[in-house]
């Protein structure tokens, strides 16, 4: 096969339909387990899911020329026949073999994509032969009918034992060619063509040889309606005598057939390359940048302007941020996806590690609507799994344990997300042992000892994010590294994000997470310091406090404010940068930090809000904690995005360090 540039782009796609595929297949086979442990027979809606998403995932790894996910989901298929015809004699060797070929079909795939060695199978397929040649004693209640297109399997279709009237189907090929493209005759519009004359059943797209691309279209022709014969210059051929299959209905078809217009819910889908949504927010991006030099250009140009020509520029101006402002939010609904797809893989992982630990684990999800940048749930995956492992590993308590404190023998773990303004807040929590920060510190003592440190400080979450630590003497699958806790926190930090903790011994443990909708384009507040402008990211500001230098005192060699009631820690901007100390007498106090830690990053001047770009740091030799990117105002100048929760940790860490006798200057410079 020519591995060319469109099969470097068909090759995403068929990544693409595995994660969509395998997405179901998880969902369906937690369907099963559930309804057979409640004592429920299997829907058969379940497991048509399950038989056309292996069948496809097997026909596009042929199609690709990845042999071993073809032959793990040909056994799976296989096996799932071979169990009968009716979906309610399902047993749980069939549904443990289902769910554990999922996983290892998933590592292939995944395995193939990071160009690693296939996962180890063989113990899979010889679980898979032992259950193909048991025999059955429940009778076969129906007969398996193959649809075959263009000599390949495409859908297996289970037909009961009553008759049913046969359905005449015409074969359609169509072939691209640029002749035909450029006179408008591309897939879609023959698709189109074919919906208007009948309802597409199958539509799948075929490599030949050399790379070349046909697609195959199987079409119930309306009554009276044939395809014209002025057709056939256009690429496209069928079959002179139409073939007799008995009919499909939809929910049998495989997922392919779903395009063919039978189905509205994915009629108004379309996948889009993440890549090409990045240029054109890069252009978006631009715009806003032109809008503000516009901005900028009308200042300076208001006094040589008459009354009425400045009225119009005004007026063009506002209307051209009213478009831009419709324009970024288009281009970041387009952006937008459910968080719930995250939350089935999570879902599926609780279910592996609750059978591995003997406990069981009632799994409650709640805002699977929640929307988020697909950069952001990209790199959510990680970090959340961290948290569910170890809820699941340190949190929840063995049935016995559980029964003798007075609790349910079943565990609860919870996952909700919600979003407040331009944030996103997931939340998972347990009710289980709860965490001993006693025991956690004197563990964190023993392990700096270990180590030839001293004894470890910070809070309970700066402990447990240590690079390292962990509470459990030896490694397990699912905890025991010491690692997870310091990705977790690492990973939500680069994201621009906060990572909240709240435990009681013996009730639960919850952790928080806060994360931008997206990171491309926020409003900003843009602040002067000792003639140095930079942008704080408007989420993250809760207050802004306009002081006198006569109200700031010092406590332990720490300027703090007095705020509502209480004192509020202050983080000099001029210290954090070393910039020169001439600083204003009225002053003002940019309130951040969550409600358990609060601070105030201290500023000469507001000049004002607006819209920015941000352009990551990504390069390890300039990236500088407290600074979360870069970005260009209207008039071309590149000024800095400050990190807010980065500079709340320094401080805190140089308030911490201070109090031992260390210059606070000093420890909160960052270099």
């Amino acid at each position: 096969m020519d591995n060319g540039p469109f099969f470097a782009q068909f090759i995403e796609d068929y990544y693409a339909e595995c994660d969509d595929h395998l997405t179901s297949i998880r969902r369906a086979l937690l369907e099963l387990e559930t309804r057979h442990s409640a004592g429920d027979a299997a829907t058969p809606a379940a497991v048509n899911v399950i038989r056309r998403g292996l069948h496809t995932l097997k026909g596009l790894s042929a199609m690709v020329g990845l042999q071993t996910p073809e032959r793990i989901a040909h056994v799976l298929e296989d096996v799932l026949r071979s169990a009968g015809a009716s979906p309610t004699l399902l047993d749980p060797q069939v549904i443990e073999l289902m769910f554990d070929g999922t996983r290892v079909l998933e590592q292939s795939v995944m395995a193939s994509r990071r160009g690693a060695d296939d996962p180890s199978s063989d113990d899979l397929f010889e679980r898979a032969a032992a259950l193909t040649a048991a025999p059955r004693s429940e009778p076969d209640l129906s007969e398996s009918v193959a649809v075959s297109v263009a000599d390949a399997e495409v859908v297996w279709i289970e037909e009961s034992a009553e008759a049913v009237a046969p359905e005449e189907l015409y074969q359609f090929e169509f072939t691209p060619s640029a002749s035909a493209n450029a006179r408008g005759v591309t897939v879609e519009s023959i698709r189109r063509r074919l919906a208007e004359i009948g309802e597409i059943r199958v539509a799948v797209p075929r490599v030949q040889p050399g790379g070349r691309v046909v697609f195959d279209f199987t079409v119930a022709l309306h009554a009276g309606q044939l395809p014209e014969e002025a057709w056939r210059a256009d690429g496209l051929r069928w079959e002179g005598a139409p073939r007799s299959v008995h009919p499909a209905r939809q929910a049998d078809l495989p997922a392919d057939a779903e395009r063919g217009g039978s189905a509205p819910a994915s009629a108004s889908l379309v996948r889009v390359d993440l890549a090409r949504l990045e240029d054109l927010m890069r252009g978006v991006g631009e715009l806003v940048v032109s809008r503000s030099r516009l901005s900028d250009a009308l200042r300076r140009a208001g006094a040589a302007h008459d009354d009425d020509a400045w009225e119009e520029l005004q007026e063009t101006s506002s209307m051209l941020e009213r478009q831009l402002r419709a324009l970024r939010d288009n281009v970041m609904r387009i952006r937008l996806v459910r968080v719930g797809e995250l939350f089935e893989r999570l879902r599926f992982a609780v279910r592996d590690l609750a059978r591995e630990s003997g406990r069981e684990i009632t799994f409650d999800l709640d805002g699977q609507d929640t929307e988020v940048d697909k950069a952001i749930v990209d790199r959510m995956l990680e970090p959340l799994m961290h948290l569910v492992r170890n809820a699941v590993a340190h949190g929840i308590e063995d049935p016995e344990v559980r029964r003798a404190s007075g609790k349910p023998a079943s565990g609860r773990l919870s996952l909700r997300a919600s979003t407040s303004g331009d944030r996103i807040s997931v939340l998972v929590e347990d009710d289980g042992r709860g965490i001993d920060e006693a025991e956690v510190r004197q563990r964190a003592r023993a392990t700096a000892a270990t180590l030839g440190g001293g004894e470890s400080d910070g809070t309970l979450l700066d402990i447990l994010c240590q690079s390292g630590f962990s509470t459990r003497s030896e490694a397990d699958r699912s905890s025991g590294r010491g690692m997870g806790m310091a990705i977790v926190r690492s990973t939500i930090r680069e994201l621009g994000g906060a990572l909240t903790l709240h435990t009681e011994p013996g009730r639960g443990t919850r952790f928080v997470v806060e994360l931008p909708l997206t990171l491309m384009i926020v409003d900003a507040l843009i602040v002067d310091v000792a003639d140095q402008q930079m942008a704080v990211p408007q989420p993250v500001l809760r207050e802004i406090v306009q002081v006198e230098a006569s109200s700031i005192s010092t406590f332990e060699n720490n300027a703090v404010v007095s705020f509502r009631s209480s004192v509020l820690p202050l983080i000099s901007l001029r210290d954090v940068f070393n910039l020169p100390h001439a600083e204003p007498p009225t002053r003002y106090v940019l309130v951040v930090g969550s409600d358990d830690e609060l601070a105030g990053l201290v500023v000469d001047r507001i000049v004002g809000l607006r819209e920015i770009v941000v352009h990551p740091i990504t390069d390890p030799l300039l990236a500088v904690p407290g600074v979360g990117g870069a970005t260009e105002l209207g008039n071309g100048r590149v000024i800095l995005i400050l990190d807010a929760p980065a500079l709340v940790r320094t401080g805190r860490v140089g308030r911490r360090r201070a109090g031992a006798g260390a210059p606070v200057r000093q420890l909160s410079a960052v270099s």
